[in-house]
């Protein structure tokens, strides 16, 4: 690997873990709120520090389920669970401000904490997405090769000469004369049925 390549890749890690950071730092905000809220609720002792984790713990559930890891229904299931405690959480943001500003801070934190999300998914490499466009392509070259292969073999299933032809220009001309020669056939079928017809025309007068 070059010495380019090495410090992209140190750039790609850095960011990542400023990302990480704030997703943390997002949660942590929002863990402080919840409980704020909870205590605003009524909730006393293990009660209101247990409650970020009912509701952000299980978000964070749903969103490791949406990953490639799992499958369509399980990445479904997921974030239709993050959606809904991603709901309560906003309103448990919402809810244990004191001011303006609380509140437009419990909402950014929401806010945050799923772009920083969605901000890490979109995080790759330029290696990786080199790598992930030559393969894209290399694909489509065999999936073109195998259908042009496909193609010029297409006449061996559709032969249906007695002795198997050699090649798709032998099975072609073996064609044409088979045609050539059942169209003679009926044309001599016919003929011959004209004649007799005619005699026994001649016959019955």
């Amino acid at each position: 690997m070059s010495k380019v390549n090495i410090h992209e890749s140190r750039k790609v890690k850095v960011v990542r873990a400023i990302v990480k950071l704030y997703f943390l730092g997002a949660l942590t905000g929002s863990f402080i709120h919840i409980v704020t809220a909870s205590h605003k609720l009524g909730g006393e002792g293990i009660e209101a520090w247990a409650t970020p984790f009912m509701i952000d713990g299980v978000a964070i559930i749903g969103m490791i389920m949406r990953s490639h890891d799992f499958s369509d229904r399980s990445n479904r299931i997921g974030f239709r669970v993050q959606c809904v405690m991603g709901a309560f959480s906003l309103t448990m943001n919402v809810y244990a401000a004191h001011s303006l500003f609380g509140v437009l801070f419990g909402i950014a934190i929401v806010a945050l904490f799923v772009f920083v999300e969605w901000l890490h998914d979109q995080i790759e490499a330029r290696e990786t997405a080199n790598a992930v466009a030559e393969a894209e392509e290399a694909k489509r070259i065999a999936d073109e090769a195998q259908a042009i292969a496909d193609a010029a073999n297409a006449w061996i299933t559709a032969c249906t000469h007695p002795t198997k032809c050699d090649s798709a220009e032998q099975c072609a001309k073996k064609t044409v004369a088979a045609t050539k020669r059942s169209r003679t056939v009926a044309s001599k079928k016919r003929k011959a049925a004209a004649e007799a017809k005619v005699l026994a025309g001649m016959l019955n007068d």
